[in-house]
């Protein structure tokens, strides 16, 4: 009996633990579109956006 008791707390640990997680990469994804994370990969470290120029030292 104790062992069921055990399963079901831990099985309800992890259930609690998937669930947080779910619900902040779902928090995260509202700010980001499917476009821009598709690109992600392809961006360079430094790149800036168009339109700013490079200052010279």
């Amino acid at each position: 009996m104790n062992v069921i008791l055990l399963t079901v707390f831990i099985g309800l640990i992890l259930v609690s633990f998937f669930v947080i997680f779910f619900l902040h990469i779902r928090k995260d994804s509202l700010e980001s579109g499917a476009s821009r994370d598709s690109l992600m990969p392809l961006e360079e470290e430094g790149m800036r956006p168009a339109g700013k120029k490079q200052s010279k030292l």
